[in-house]
């Protein structure tokens, strides 16, 4: 049985002003409640005339895996809106800017309002990156912010020891022999290695060219349904799963766009990738975060859970799912 309730025009609307002031203040209480559970090691204040601004700064030292968060708190008269600059390249300094939030203007007293900017700061590689100064303006008042010091650390631990590579012993000559014994073996080996070069370059050329070349992308999808078909974390064998998932990533960047990925550190790999342009900053990032989580499994002893490694496989699919030619292709990345 249906029950209809009457309600005049005026009451409705009453009704739906309630229901949106509730709804208003459930999301303002959320927001405030996730800023507040945020800590802060650094916070400095300025103001410029009517214009008040207090900086925030969760740590000025972090690893090349983590985040810093800066929170920009500006309170000025209201009438004119507080303006907070805009960054070339989403970049602030040497930091990449992952995410930015603004919360909603606020009042505070005598008709003066806050409202507060977040950025979450993503470095690329370790080493000494200063935040540059702000720029903050509302109205004819502007103030800047002053540069502060930070330190990004390697996320391998320092006591890492180096390989200890031996070198190569030193031949053992042969007594009694006459000289021109190892000129005419050395001349006859040569003889053969040129002779066996020679028809193995022509075989290969003959095997190339009947062979239909498979693009990057292709053989990358290929060995990644290949290595989640193996089902090594379930084996227990997680540092070999992530060094042969790390490596088709490397190996299909080389093939695709031409760069040593698999020879190169990761250091020396992300340097590269900071100066080129066949990446967008969201996809660089993505390879950042993906190679930086494959290296504390590889050699910090870093045991990932299910979600990690999901999350990891995820980056590797999608990072080549976007960066591949165009052209439609009969494959499909695999599923895991």
């Amino acid at each position: 049985m249906m029950i209809s309730i009457r309600m005049s025009p005026v009451r409705r609307r009453l009704l739906l002003f309630a229901l949106l002031a509730v709804a208003l203040t459930a999301g303002c209480s959320s927001e405030d409640a996730a800023s507040s559970q945020q800590t802060f090691t650094v916070e400095k204040s300025y103001a410029a005339n009517d214009l008040a601004v207090t900086l925030r700064l969760s740590a000025t030292e972090i690893t090349a895996s983590d985040r810093i968060v800066l929170e920009l708190e500006a309170t000025a008269p209201e009438g004119e809106p507080v303006v907070f600059p805009e960054f070339a390249d989403n970049k602030l300094g040497e930091f990449q800017i992952a995410a930015s939030r603004r919360s909603a203007p606020r009042l505070v007293d005598q008709g003066r309002v806050q409202v507060t900017q977040t950025y979450e700061l993503e470095p690329f590689l370790p080493g000494d990156y200063p935040i540059p100064p702000i720029e903050i303006k509302h109205a004819a008042d502007a103030l800047t912010t002053e540069q502060i010091a930070a330190k990004v650390n390697s996320v391998l631990p320092a006591d890492v020891p180096d390989p200890d590579i031996k070198d190569i012993a030193p031949p053992i000559d042969l007594p009694g022999t006459p000289p021109w014994v190892y000129a005419l073996i050395a001349a006859g080996v040569l003889a053969l290695a040129a002779a066996a070069y020679y028809f193995w370059r022509r075989r290969r050329k003959e095997a190339e060219a009947a062979i239909p070349v498979i693009p990057p992308h292709e053989l990358a999808f290929e060995d990644l349904a290949k290595l989640l078909a193996e089902d090594l974390i379930a084996k227990g064998q997680i540092k070999l799963f992530y060094l042969r998932l790390s490596n088709i990533l490397r190996r299909y960047i080389e093939g695709r766009f031409g760069l040593h990925a698999p020879e190169s550190t990761t250091e020396e790999f992300l340097e590269d990738l900071r100066a080129g342009t066949d990446f967008s900053s969201e996809q660089k990032s993505l390879l950042r975060r993906f190679l930086l989580h494959c290296d504390l499994v590889k050699f910090a002893k870093h045991q990932p859970g299910q979600d990690e490694v999901d999350l990891a496989v995820g980056s590797c699919r999608t990072f080549i799912d976007e960066t591949k030619p165009m052209v439609e292709s009969p494959l499909t990345a695999p599923k895991s």
